[in-house]
């Protein structure tokens, strides 16, 4: 998702989407469209697991846009598109946003801070318009639970290696060594921007294990955990 202009295109599609929720509001009293903020999931996912697949399917199945971490890194960079994100939030959200910074933000390299903060500030304004899929970035970490629903998508590593090895014909010796950089890389980013162990399932609410689930039954008990946590929380 380098290419500017389709990065702005997503961005309109999704305030287009944001403004028709916004009208539901008016007509949908006492349900998950009358919310103040979300409804939102975010996927964590170990490399070569399906978390990409399952946040692709739960995204034709709920007909919300998935913004994997490259998208939401490209926003974070790009002005124009992060201003057309940021300029949603209302004062409460800027307010609630920098309290949950102070709490979280690690400070480390100036330039990769100012970075990761301004990824941040992106995932929390998407998470507060709603109806979107978030993958990585910690979303689950920085976001409130109570509005939205946080996965953690796993597998066994050779699961994993054998998936690497068939979609990105990598030969396994290979995959292998990818695997376990992108374990420690994914645990290193969790723990100094979040101050959080990656695999402490309190961080989630459902744990999904794609190497004995298949994608249609987890997209489908995803979703279901989404529609009973959030009706539960009304």
């Amino acid at each position: 998702m380098s290419d500017s202009s389709s990065l702005g295109g997503l961005i309109d599609r999704q305030i287009s989407l944001w403004e028709s929720k916004k009208g539901l509001q008016v007509e949908r009293r006492g349900t998950l469209a009358h919310r103040s903020e979300g409804p939102w999931i975010t996927i964590s996912t170990q490399l070569g697991a399906g978390g990409v697949e399952l946040a692709k399917g739960l995204g034709a199945r709920l007909g919300w846009q998935v913004f994997d971490k490259e998208i939401l890194g490209e926003i974070a960079k790009n002005g124009s598109t992060r201003e057309k994100v940021l300029s949603r939030l209302d004062e409460h959200a800027v307010g609630a946003f920098e309290e949950s910074v102070t709490r979280l933000f690690v400070p480390g390299n100036l330039g990769r801070s100012a970075y990761v903060l301004e990824m941040m500030r992106v995932v929390w304004a998407i998470a507060r318009q709603g109806q979107a899929i978030m993958l990585g970035r910690g979303a689950n970490w920085l976001l409130d639970p109570r509005y939205g629903l946080r996965v953690r998508a796993i597998a066994p590593v050779e699961r994993r290696v054998l998936r690497l090895t068939r979609t990105q014909a990598m030969p396994a010796a290979y995959a292998i060594r990818r695997v376990e950089e992108d374990n420690a890389d994914r645990a290193r980013f969790t723990r100094q921007v979040y101050k959080q162990d990656i695999d402490n399932p309190l961080g989630y609410d459902l744990v999904v294990n794609l190497g004995t689930l298949d994608l249609e039954p987890a997209v489908e008990l995803v979703a279901a955990a989404l529609s009973h946590k959030l009706t539960a929380a009304v």
